[in-house]
Parts: structure tokens; C-alpha cells; sequence
């Protein structure tokens, strides 16, 4: 969750080296509870090819090996040095997170098909145009029949929502956030070729953890 206005990925400084502390923090303890559970309803299986698009810290690639075996590996895509630091003191600990300094939104390709995507808080800070590119690059590296999943914000109307949550978005988030909030983004991802939507939501349903499936069928 992006603590400024301006759209962007990359988190920088302090904020940087603090996030996960930051976090917890201004959830009032809530965030570390939160994450585990999203975690475990990621369906990853034991030997996935993951690739965890704005990593971050590895919070999130930490728990996810947690639920995979000596063969899986986890692509950790990030642009900030400082969080690529705390990812490098992740990977000494764990050989099978394989850090990659990349934009998400620049055409890539990983030296294997993927059979997981995961993205969690990274979306929403983008303008659409480099959210439709960030997605088409997901589809251009997962395998047939892999999966993508995106833990953010779910689809709501911001004015109808209690005082805290709009003061949050409106005043603390990044400009682009409430028009990702405002978009169908099930009915976008099956215009990129996506399918087998399952949902998941949390924190009394603001936050949502959207699952789908890359089609067999070819894409253009």
C-alpha cells in the first residue's frame, strides 16, 4: 500500500526499510494476521514456478515457500533497491527466490514459464495503460493453464464507504487508486484471456484476493 499520491511502484527510504513494520503499524497490528491468511489461500502448489511481481521485502515469498518443496523456485520481480536489499538477505536464507531487477510493465520474459503469478499492492499504483502492459506480460510468461493471482483492493464505491476507508484512499493512497477500485477487473482479465475466477476478501470486504486461470487457447 503505496503511502503517497503519486502514482508509482517503486517505495523508497525509510519506507522502504520499514514496510512490513510500517504496515502492522498503521493496521493496528492486523496486517501480519492478514497477509498469513491471504497467503495460505494462494493456491500454490508444491513445485510452482512463481512470479512475484513487486516482491518487496519477500514477506509474501517467504510464506508461499513455506507451502512448497526443494524444487519450487519464486521469481522475485522488484525495481527498489532498498527492498531488493531485504530481498538478497531473504535469498541467502533461501536459494530458491531468484531476484530479478525489472519493471513490471516493460516486455520480459523469465528464463521459464511461470505457473504462478502473484501480485499483491502493486497494481493499483499504476495508471491503467501500464496496468494493461503489466498484465499482458503476465500472460506472455505463464505457462497454459497457470495461474494469477492479485491480492488489492476490491471493487467498490468509495463514497459509499465508511469514513476511515475514504480518507485512506482519498487523502493517504496514490492517485490511481480509486479508479482501480471502480474498474471490473474480472471482466478486463478475461479480455486478456483469463478465466476460472475465484475471490477471497478480507478486512469486511475492502480487500479482495482475485485468483484466475491463463486459457489454453491462444491470445492475442
Amino acid at each position: 500500500m503505496e503511502m503517497t499520491k503519486k502514482p508509482q511502484v517503486e517505495i523508497t527510504g525509510l519506507e522502504a526499510r520499514y514496510y512490513d513494520s510500517l504496515m502492522n503499524m498503521i493496521t493496528f497490528r492486523s496486517y501480519e494476521s492478514f497477509i498469513r491468511r491471504a497467503i495460505n489461500d494462494v493456491p500454490v502448489n508444491p513445485e510452482d514456478v512463481v512470479m512475484d511481481l513487486g516482491a518487496g521485502t519477500g514477506k509474501n515469498a517467504g510464506l508461499m515457500l513455506m507451502k512448497m518443496n526443494e524444487k519450487a523456485k519464486i521469481y522475485a520481480i522488484e525495481i527498489g533497491e532498498v527492498m531488493r536489499q531485504q530481498l538478497a538477505e531473504r535469498q541467502a536464507r533461501d536459494p530458491r527466490i531468484i531476484i530479478l531487477n525489472q519493471r513490471i510493465e516493460e516486455p520480459f520474459l523469465l528464463p521459464e514459464p511461470a505457473t504462478l503469478t502473484f501480485m499483491s499492492f502493486v497494481i493499483h499504483g499504476l495508471k491503467q495503460e501500464i496496468r494493461l502492459k503489466a498484465i499482458q506480460n503476465v500472460y506472455n510468461n505463464l505457462a497454459d493453464n497457470g495461474r494469477f493471482c492479485i491480492l488489492d483492493y476490491n471493487h467498490f464505491n468509495v463514497s459509499d464507504a465508511p469514513w476511515y476507508v475514504r480518507f485512506g484512499i482519498r487523502r493517504i493512497e496514490c492517485e490511481t487508486t480509486e479508479d482501480f477500485i471502480l474498474r471490473d477487473w474480472s471482466t478486463i482479465l478475461q479480455v486478456y484471456g483469463y478465466t476460472d475466477f475465484i475471490t477471497h476478501t478480507y478486512l469486511k470486504g475492502y480487500i479482495r484476493l482475485l485468483c484466475c486461470r491463463k486459457s489454453s487457447l491462444n491470445h492475442t
